[in-house]
Parts: C-alpha cells; sequence; structure tokens
C-alpha cells in the first residue's frame, strides 16, 4: 500500500536503515540548522497521521515531495524516523522522542507572528468545536449567541467529535479549531488541555414504563440502552463498573447519545448518560441517582499546540471557557434538586 507513497523506504535492505543504497544517516555532513519550519511541520504531520498520502493531502504536495522532506529530516537526525509495519508505517523510539520537542521548537516560530491582537469583528473564517455529546449543546448555543453579535461574519460550526483515538487528528488536520474531550487518559504531547467542567451521570427512564432504579439489583436486572461511541474507547460507565467488578445486560446500542433518548421513550429501557441531556434530548424521561457511586464526568478543552500562542486560538478558548461554568453550575443545581425531591 505504501511503497509507492513511500520511496525512502525502498533504499533500506533487510531492514538496516545503516546499509542504504547511497543514502547516509550519519549527520558528519548535514548542519543542523539548515532544517526549517515546514521540514518539522511536515515532519510532525506524517508522526500524527502515520501516512505520507494524508500529509501529502494537507500540505497540497505530492507524496515524492513529502519523502524528500523526511529524508532531509532523517539525514539531520540520523535516524530512519519511520519504519514499515505490516502495510503502513510506525515511528521510531527515536521520533516518538523528538516529537515533543519538535513541537515546541515549531510553537514557538509560529508565536513570533501570533496575532495577539485578535479582532473578531474583522474574521470571515469558520469557528469549528468538536463535542463528544448533545449534553453541551445549551453552552454551544450561548457561545453561538456571542459569536452572533461580536463576530458576526464568523461561521460557528459544531462537529460530532470522532472517537478518541482519531481526535488528534482531526486537530492535526485542522478539521476542528479546538475539541471538548471527556477525560478519560492522558493527552499525546502535541496537544494540550485545560478543564472546560464536569456533568453527572445519572439514570434516565420512561416514568410512563417504570420507576426509579433504587437499588444495585434493580440496576442490574434492568435493561440497558447504551450510545456507541466508535473505535476501542470505553465509557466510564463501562470503566467504573469493571473496577465493581461488575456488568450491566446492554439491549440496545444507539448510534449517537441524542437517539438514544428517543429509543428509551416508550421502553422500559434505562440509560446511564450525562444530566446535561435532560434539557435536550431527553426532555421526556424522568431521571434518578444511580444506586452505586459513579465518578463525575469531566470534560477538558483541548487544542493543538501549534496554535497554543495564535491570538485567534485563544480568543475562541477564551470565549468556550467562559460559559464552562454554566456546565458544572447547571448540573450541581438539577442534581441537588432532584435529590431534594423538587
Amino acid at each position: 500500500m505504501y511503497s509507492r507513497a513511500l520511496p525512502f523506504f525502498s533504499r533500506y535492505r533487510d531492514g538496516d536503515p545503516d546499509q542504504s543504497m547511497g543514502y547516509n544517516l550519519s549527520m558528519e555532513n548535514f548542519d543542523i540548522l539548515r532544517l526549517d519550519g515546514h521540514t518539522l511541520r511536515v515532519f510532525l504531520t506524517v508522526y500524527e497521521t502515520g501516512s505520507v498520502s494524508r500529509t501529502a493531502d494537507v500540505f497540497d504536495l505530492n507524496q515524492s515531495t513529502i519523502s524528500h522532506t523526511i529524508d532531509k529530516m532523517r539525514a539531520a537526525i540520523g535516524d530512519p524516523l519511520f519504519v514499515k509495519s505490516g502495510r503502513g508505517i510506525t515511528p521510531t523510539d527515536k521520533a516518538t522522542t523528538i516529537a515533543p520537542r519538535a513541537q515546541e521548537i515549531l510553537a514557538g516560530l509560529e508565536g513570533l507572528i501570533a496575532v495577539e491582537n485578535y479582532e473578531a469583528s474583522r474574521d470571515k473564517s469558520t469557528f469549528c468545536v468538536g463535542l463528544p455529546t448533545p449534553a453541551l449543546v445549551p453552552q454551544m448555543k450561548a457561545v453561538s449567541d456571542v459569536l452572533r453579535v461580536v463576530a458576526p461574519n464568523v461561521q460557528f460550526q459544531v462537529s460530532r467529535l470522532a472517537p478518541r483515538e482519531r481526535m488528534s487528528e482531526m486537530l492535526t488536520l485542522a478539521e476542528i479549531d479546538v475539541a471538548i474531550a471527556i477525560n478519560t487518559t492522558k493527552l499525546p504531547a502535541i496537544l494540550n488541555s485545560v478543564r472546560y467542567g464536569q456533568d453527572t451521570l445519572v439514570v434516565f427512564y420512561d416514568p410512563n414504563l417504570r420507576g426509579p432504579v433504587e437499588t444495585i439489583e434493580d440496576y442490574f436486572e434492568a435493561r440497558h440502552g447504551v450510545a456507541g461511541l466508535g473505535g476501542n474507547s470505553k465509557s466510564v460507565v463501562e470503566t467504573a463498573l469493571e473496577e465493581y467488578g461488575l456488568q450491566r445486560e446492554i439491549s440496545l446500542i444507539s448510534p449517537t447519545a441524542s437517539t438514544l433518548g428517543h429509543f428509551v421513550a416508550g421502553t422500559d429501557l434505562i440509560a446511564t448518560m450525562p444530566l446535561g441531556l435532560a434539557q435536550e434530548s431527553y426532555r421526556g424521561l424522568a431521571y434518578c441517582m444511580p444506586p452505586f457511586e459513579l465518578p463525575q464526568l469531566v470534560y477538558d478543552l483541548v487544542w493543538h499546540r501549534r496554535f497554543e500562542h495564535s491570538g485567534r486560538n485563544k480568543w475562541f478558548r477564551n470565549l468556550l471557557l467562559e460559559h464552562s461554568r454554566r456546565l458544572t453550575l447547571s448540573g450541581q443545581t438539577k442534581t441537588s434538586a432532584k435529590n431534594a425531591g423538587l
């Protein structure tokens, strides 16, 4: 698959990059200062996407040009950087080590020309945020209202966040400007993040078909509906249940969190989902607290490190954070009211 896309691999015999066909990976005759920002960006994009062809698409260049640029980086570092792995490629240990440092250098270079005095009123571009759940829609509505006033020419786009395994790629390829992600695992070094907010996990049910879940036995005897996450990610609920050594009966898997509410309505199914959904997709359902302890659902605001010093990206991040308190306060108020029987 990659044999034509990666011609530099054909130079290596028997997996030994030092025995190349006239190609010397030694740094002796290469001035490291000849590396430029473009070379670093190409290296990092190949590293982050794991694909030369996709990198070529990003830079609107042919694959041989991308390969030549990677060759230049290899000569400077004295390491093959990427090697064949089945039908694809994988970074070497050296590439994994230098990637965060290369990102820091690139972020510093881009910071030299970052527009610190960003003027939203003159911007005509698109702001795109990736969301993991429709529970965050109320906050995005508030952001949209602000943008309509302070940045009337900006197009605001809300996208469904791909499985966590591909979030890094979405940010790298600028498919989204920022992401709001559920905090479950450590982020790769190329991404920065800050706490955005939190929500409470509750059990939704149709009060016309069944009553609230009052005991652990009730919970595990019930039929459960879940939203498919995609990828290999496990939900916060599944992770917590595994720690208890418990397993629930999954009777229905919905493609999205929004459609799950429709499947629960009119059935005896229950769904353990964020409380924020009560304002949107789950308005016709009742909810109760789980009969056992579940962790708070924590959200992070995530962006690519190359936009750390971007005036535009910083302005957008701050706008999102201004409205993040509504998420936490709303969840706390509603949970308290429900516990009080209100």
